[in-house]
Order: structure tokens, then sequence, then C-alpha cells
């Protein structure tokens, strides 16, 4: 007998032969269809462990109740200053982790204390692979083989998570359902195509197919976890049935009112008065300060993929500037196939925002761009703090940004020069009332290649400022 099937102890033992070899070394030569996403998953469930394949809703070593998670790991820049093994090794999730298809009639009848999530989802053993485009799959080495609970906290939060998605199914809303809406267990779109929707039984609107998965950021952490070989407690949620949200508000609940200048003089922060300018990190600093860490990674930020971002507004509400997320490469982006597999689609669903909005007190905006930028912190009163994902609309109006982004680069870029500035016709803030494309570069020479050989300054998408104001600012929720 290969292990025994009852002991966690023998199964996990019998995986970790993996460690360090491929496929290959095992005599096992079945290859899989490369279309097949699925194929080199079963392979090893089948030629390995020796498995069935079946789509029952049990788990996959049943008699332990143990489910098996055949999960991609993909190469990165090696960070070898980082306190993370994982980053010391240059690897990274390839992918986020499909537990198991949702049944919205099925899933509106459950409770959490008797679901059928958790026989796919709180006791896994992961076979981590590195993933490498040029190579055949069973020549994948095997980085790490271990079994897996979710810690208390972690089990708090995807409690939370799947109680968000439920509620919005019992509620008829199963059509607005996002995976901005989660910060670990996300309902990712399942199905052949954009198309593949079906029926819920609360709404007479159709939903597309859905399947709870771990985020790829939350599986970053896994694997780091795995890899110290103990478990990372989230330190900040102390509070049983505390929400990371509700613990955030109660931070900065005795700030707010107070004036940014007020703040830092509470802390006895040491500001260089000399310079003409504030540090870009200030206000960062400034909140780093309130929740009481110094790291510029924030160990419970970077486990549910939260994303600090300060918001100054004009006393109207509005956001001083949009919010800007990381450049893209103009050949990578029109080489994306699918919207669900860009670079765009995957910071937006694995991220949350944790916005900390500072309102203007001067009267006018103009009386405070007159204020050097010293002066500026004493007439910014912090408002509110809101932690937010993309919702449903919002990533279906990013999806037609990022469809005609990739549209207007692939017919060429028309870039005019009026005056001393280059003008193109890349989506503005205009297109759709939602996102934009504009420039994200540090000077002219920060440029990079189009696909018909021209340079061109490093571009972004941006959320705009009055979709920010709507959604955040004057978010009553």
């Amino acid at each position: 007998m290969l292990f025994d099937k009852k002991c966690s102890n023998s199964i996990e033992k019998y995986g970790k032969r993996l460690e360090g070899k491929c496929l290959k070394d095992f005599q096992i030569n079945k290859i899989s269809k490369g279309s097949d996403k699925g194929g080199f998953n079963k392979i090893v469930e089948e030629s390995y462990f020796k498995i069935d394949n079946n789509n029952l809703q049990i788990a996959d070593f049943s008699e332990a109740g143990i489910e098996l998670k055949v999960t991609p790991l993909k190469e990165i820049t090696k960070k070898k200053s980082s306190k993370s093994l994982r980053e010391k090794k240059g690897l990274s999730m390839k992918e986020r982790t499909v537990l198991t298809m949702i049944d919205y009639y099925k899933l509106a009848e459950e409770s959490w204390e008797n679901n059928s999530l958790r026989e796919k989802a709180f006791k896994i053993l992961f076979c981590f692979y590195i993933w490498k485009k040029d190579k055949a799959n069973l020549e994948y080495i095997f980085d790490l083989v271990s079994l897996w609970e979710p810690n208390e906290k972690d089990l708090e939060i995807i409690e939370q998570d799947w109680n968000t998605i439920v509620n919005k199914i019992k509620a008829g809303k199963a059509h607005e359902i996002s995976e901005g809406d989660t910060l670990y267990l996300g309902a990712c779109t399942k199905g052949a195509n954009a198309n593949s929707k079906r029926i819920q039984p609360f709404s007479e609107e159709l939903a597309k197919q859905r399947a709870f998965s771990f985020k790829r950021s939350y599986m970053d952490m896994v694997y780091e976890e795995l890899l110290q070989k103990k478990s990372k407690l989230l330190t900040s949620i102390k509070a049983k049935n505390q929400t990371l949200e509700s613990t955030l508000e109660n931070i900065f609940q005795p700030f707010i009112g107070k004036t940014a200048y007020e703040i830092e003089e509470q802390f006895g922060m040491e500001v260089d008065y000399t310079k003409d300018n504030l540090s870009k990190n200030y206000y960062f600093l400034l909140s780093n300060k309130i929740l009481g860490v110094e790291s510029k990674k924030i160990e419970e930020f970077k486990k549910a993929g939260v994303t600090l971002k300060t918001i100054r507004t004009d006393k109207n509400g509005l956001p001083l500037e949009n919010i800007s997320f990381p450049t893209f490469k103009f050949l990578d982006l029109v080489g994306e196939a699918e919207w669900e597999e860009s670079q765009l689609f995957n910071y937006l669903v694995e991220n949350k925002f944790f916005f900390v909005v500072y309102e203007i007190t001067t009267e006018t905006k103009k009386q405070f761009k007159d204020l050097d930028s010293f002066e500026q912190r004493k007439y910014l009163k912090l408002k509110k703090v809101k932690l937010w994902g993309v919702p449903s609309m919002g990533l279906d109006k990013m999806e037609e940004l990022w469809n005609e982004t990739k549209k207007v680069i692939s017919e060429g870029v028309i870039i005019e020069k009026r005056g001393a500035r280059n003008f193109n016709n890349l989506p503005s803030s205009s297109f759709n009332g939602v996102g934009h494309v504009r420039p994200h570069a540090k000077d002219s020479s920060d440029t990079y290649p189009l696909p018909d050989g021209r340079k061109m300054s490093k571009q972004s998408f941006w959320l705009n400022a009055e979709y920010i104001k709507k959604e955040v600012v004057d978010s009553k929720e």
C-alpha cells in the first residue's frame, strides 16, 4: 500500500516524496493536453496518489478528510534582503486556488456550521510546483508539499467572506457578486466563457457561473507560512468575530476630525521643516503611526491583499487626485487574451484598498493650493476610513476600459504634440465614468516600447476621482 488512506501523517509523508523532484522521476509518463488547465492536477491525482477522478462534493482523501491541491508557483525577481522566504526564493503564486463550484440554490440553504465548502477548504494537502512556460508539465519541479489548515483568525475572515457571498445570493444579487467583495475567500467566475451563466434562487437575473477560491495574495501568505513551518496569526484582530474593517475603524476613530498636523504632534513625529515639500510618504507614515506599525508592509494588509491609499478631498468631497494602479507594458497588454487572466483584473480582484480620507478645511480649493505642503497639513482633517474592493459593476467598466485600451494600442496610438505637451487617443476620464488611462512616468525618458516600435511614456490605469467620491467618500456603508 502506498500510504494509509485514513492517516494524515501517512498521506503527507507520501506526498513529500515529490519535493525537489518531477513526475518523470517516478516513471509517470502520462501527458495532458496543453489546453487542459486541470490536466496536470489530474495526472498527479490519478498517477501519483492513485485517486480516481470524480466530481463528488467530498474530499479527495475522503477517509482522512483531506483535499488535494496541486498548486503552481511562478518565478519572480529574488529579494535577498527580504524577511520573506518566498521572496528570497523568488517564487509567488501563479494564480488563485479554485476550491469548488458554487451552487446558488444549495448555498442559499446552507449555514456556516454545515456547508459544502468545508470538505474542500479546511484541510488541504498542498503540492506546490514551479511552473515554467518552456517546460513540459512532467518536468515541473515540486517545491513544497505540506498539510495545511486555516488558523483560527484566518477562519474568522474566511467565514466573513463566505457570509458576504451568501448574503448577496439571499438578497437576489448573485449577479452582482465581485471578487473585490471579499478578503481571502473569493467567488471567481468559472465557465467556458464570460457568457456562462446560471439561474439564481431569488432573482430572475442570470448570474455568472462561479466557484469558491482562495485569492492569490492569501495563497502567497499560506505558502510563506508553510515555508516558515509556523503559524502567523493576525495580531491586530483581537476580538472574536471582529472584522478587519471594524478593527481598523475602531483604531482610527479617536483621530477622526483631527488635522494631519495635530496627529503628527500627538505622535511626536519628526518632520524635516527645511524641505520645501513633505515626503511623499508623509501621510502613509502618519497612518502607520495610528496603526502602531513602522514597516511599509503591514502583515495583516499583505496577507489580505490590502493596499493603503490616502485621499485628500475638497470641501465637496471630491478627491484632489485620481487613484493610480501599477504601470503596464504596452506589449504585454496587447498580448493578454482574456480579461480574467489580465494583469489589471488580477490586481483589482486580489487587492482591497484601505482608504484614509482627509478633507480640506480651507474655504476654497484654490486657497489650499496656494499653501506649501507644510502649511497644507494644518488644514487637512481626517474625515473617515474605508476598506473597499472594486464592486461587480466597477469590474465590468474596467473590462470595457481594458478592451478599449488594447484596441487603441493594437491599431496604433495617435500621439499629437500641442505646444510643449503630448496628447494621445487612449481612453480619457470621460470614457465610461469609472476609469481611464494616463501617463505614470518619472519623466519624458521613462518609456515603454509600443507594438509599432515607437516609444511612449509609461502609462497606467486610473480610477476617476468622481467614481472614488461616490464609492468611498460619500458611501454610508
